[in-house]
């Protein structure tokens, strides 16, 4: 599996925006989103696919690309 670094990217940004732990990350708003410079929409949609990824415990497999056909 290889690391997805578009998603590398993202956390680096909520990471420099102060974001340093996975609660506070998963209790982020969208007005903190939001007020992250250089955000872009697929940027607020790994974000929240991170949240979620978060919540249900598999930060591992967000960061890493599962080929199509190969599962998860």
């Amino acid at each position: 599996m290889a690391v997805n670094q578009k998603a590398v990217k993202v956390l680096n940004k909520i990471l420099d925006a102060g974001f340093t732990e996975e609660k506070a990350i998963a209790a982020m708003t969208m007005d903190d989103i939001l007020s992250m410079q250089g955000i872009t929409v697929a940027d607020i949609a790994l974000i929240n696919d991170l949240q979620k990824s978060i919540k249900a415990n598999k930060v591992i497999s967000f960061l890493a690309e599962v080929q199509r056909g190969q599962g998860e």
